[in-house]
């Protein structure tokens, strides 16, 4: 008996080895193949973007998928760096139109573009329409030399609009109850709890920030179509406009489809001119700032909602988020390298947990108390926690179209025991200690507990606005006129002392070399922190294994073209949180 299981185990055994044997010849075989069969890029080229879609602000991992990475505003505009001072690029044909990109990212890649073009370099766009209603689409779009759009569409860029939900009847309804303090009148998230329409203070600061949008996005536009602001705006509060309407109005220049646009731009590159994909070229000529034993630049990209502990890299399909263990760790680390001479810092976050905020202020203060100066570049938002982690920065760079400030604190509860009642559900809680079911929303505050809770928004409230009023140099007076959880364009709020400077990444760059002492004209390191992981590392986590295991696994599926890894891939991730054990969690104070 004993001898037929060894038996049967040690064929067990043999066979796993002889698997991670092959696994590792059939590696090693197409790392040979792979280095002579290595592509090369064609001597006289075109660089193809699809914005369609949009980008996000820092790389997606696609995990097993062809073409890992997703890529990402960031990529694009360095990118467009390298490609800038290669001459075998003539040009770059850009997809648009399907509203995808925003107007801060609009902004940021233009602004890039730009800096192509100076260099004697060509842009083509192509729109099959412009669908949405929004400005950031055809505020990029402007900056092409030539933009073409599809016979028989419709160009419906016609202006900056918000809509909100308002929920207060519905929990009225079904008898919930919302307890929300806010600090103050402008920190309206909750109000699509706690109101059925626009308060005084949030259609001000709503319809203030969609006009400062409009008008950064109309002057913009008319100085790339060397056009009158006036004259944009007629046209824009005119439209929608068919093709033949805004090829006859001067907003875009020819009309055709996307194959006759992409000819066009590859006859005017050469005759030998080839496409190549942004993300192909930038995987094959490298990061034109990361060049070894020159002086060290940290790069932290923070993207997403705060919150407490790991950030999360949306590798599995979810959104990002700033963890404060992580991007305070990354600080450390950033200072505790002498190789660093100073860090940029990238913010694309609307807030989240104000504990994970202070803790990711503090690692950026000690970092600049250890002499490293830091940089913060701000994305399409920085509010709220998101200026929260900038406010100490010694320079702050954003768009004229970024949302930020909402200095201010928003916290509460809605109490849903009269909801569940009406379901013919009864909720009861029991709870030893006076205060234990102050966070239930089994029941609302008791008086007592109120006043416990309005003092620790308030304390939350003092320490932000004194923090942004020493990070920012202000009179504590002078800012709270400019706090109360209101939030500002980047236009609006440079006048206000709440930025430095306009600017995307590149500028913002350029900036922390100056501050570290390095040269304009000099090569530099860009070195990321925390280190960016692998998709088999990401897997590896999420499953409790090792990235060898899946990195074997994604080479199997590739050979037998069995069902795909990231199929079974998401199906383990849910069988592992399914069995995860529940864990309580006490609601947290936010700075949304």
């Amino acid at each position: 008996m004993w001898s037929w299981f060894l038996a049967r185990l040690k064929g067990i055994g043999n066979f796993f080895a002889s698997f991670v044997i092959f696994i590792v010849l059939l590696t090693l075989f197409f790392s040979v193949v792979g280095m002579f069969s290595q592509p090369r890029l064609p001597s006289e080229m075109v660089l193809t973007l699809d914005l369609r879609n949009g980008l996000p602000d820092s790389p997606r991992m696609s995990l097993f998928a062809e073409g890992q990475k997703v890529g990402s505003v960031i990529d694009a505009v360095t990118a467009l760096a390298a490609a800038e001072k290669d001459d075998r690029v003539k040009g770059a044909f850009i997809r648009i139109g399907n509203g995808g990109v925003s107007p801060a990212a609009a902004q940021e890649l233009r602004a890039a573009f730009k800096s192509f073009k100076a260099k004697g370099k060509f842009v083509i766009a192509h729109a099959q329409g412009f669908y949405s209603g929004g400005m950031g689409d055809y505020m990029l779009a402007s900056v092409a030399n030539e933009i073409w759009m599809q016979p028989v569409s419709e160009m419906s860029t016609t202006g900056v609009a918000s809509t909100t939900m308002f929920l207060r009847g519905l929990l009225d309804k079904i008898n919930a109850v919302p307890q929300f303090e806010q600090r103050y009148e402008y920190k309206n998230a909750a109000n699509v709890y706690t109101e059925k329409d626009y308060t005084p203070a949030h259609r001000e600061a709503t319809t203030r920030l969609l006009e400062s949008i409009f008008e950064s996005s109309t002057a913009m536009i008319a100085q790339d179509r060397k056009r009158t602001r006036d004259e944009i705006v007629a046209l824009i509060n005119s439209a929608p406009h068919l093709t033949r309407e805004a090829l006859d109005a001067k907003l875009i220049d020819k009309q055709g489809y996307d194959d006759e646009a992409l000819d066009a731009a590859l006859a005017k590159a050469g005759d030998e001119a080839e496409t190549k994909s942004i993300s192909e070229y930038f995987s094959m000529v490298g990061h034109p700032w990361r060049v070894p034993g020159s002086p060290g630049i940290a790069f932290i990209h923070g993207d997403g909602v705060i919150n407490d502990g790991s950030s999360e890299s949306g590798a599995f399909g979810g959104d990002p988020s700033i963890g404060g263990d992580t991007i305070a760790k990354a600080f450390r680390d950033a200072t505790e390298d002498d190789d660093v001479k100073a860090i940029l810092f990238r913010v694309n976050s609307p807030g989240g947990s104000a504990i994970a905020s202070d803790q990711i202020l503090d690692a950026v203060k000690k970092a600049q108390k250890a002499g490293k100066k830091v940089v913060v570049s701000m994305g399409d938002v920085a509010a709220s926690g998101g200026y929260y982690v900038s406010l100490s920065a010694d320079r702050i760079f954003a768009h004229e179209t970024t949302i930020t400030g909402s200095i201010g604190v928003l916290s509460g509860k809605i109490v849903t025991t009269g909801a569940f009642a009406l379901l013919g559900i009864d909720t009861r809680a029991i709870g030893v200690g006076t205060n234990a079911l102050m966070q239930s929303d089994t029941q609302p505050f008791t008086p007592e507990q109120l006043e416990k809770f309005r003092k620790g928004v308030d304390q939350i409230y003092d320490d932000f606005t004194q923090k942004v009023a020493t990070g920012r140099k202000m009179e504590l007076a002078k800012l709270r006129e400019v706090a109360k959880g209101r939030v500002w364009t980047g236009a609006d709020a440079k006048p206000r002392g709440l930025v430095d400077e306009f600017g995307g990444f590149r500028a913002a760059l350029e900036a922390t070399k100056a501050l570290a002492g390095i040269p304009a004209d000099s090569d530099i390191n860009l070195i990321e922190y925390p280190r960016k992981r692998n998709p088999f590392e990401e897997l590896a986590e999420a499953f409790g294994t090792t990235a060898e295991v899946v990195r074997a696994a994604a080479v199997l599926s590739e050979i037998t073209g069995s069902e795909p890894v990231a199929g079974l891939a998401r199906q383990m991730r849910e069988h592992r949180l399914q069995g995860e054990a529940p864990q309580a969690r006490m609601p947290e104070q936010k700075v949304e």
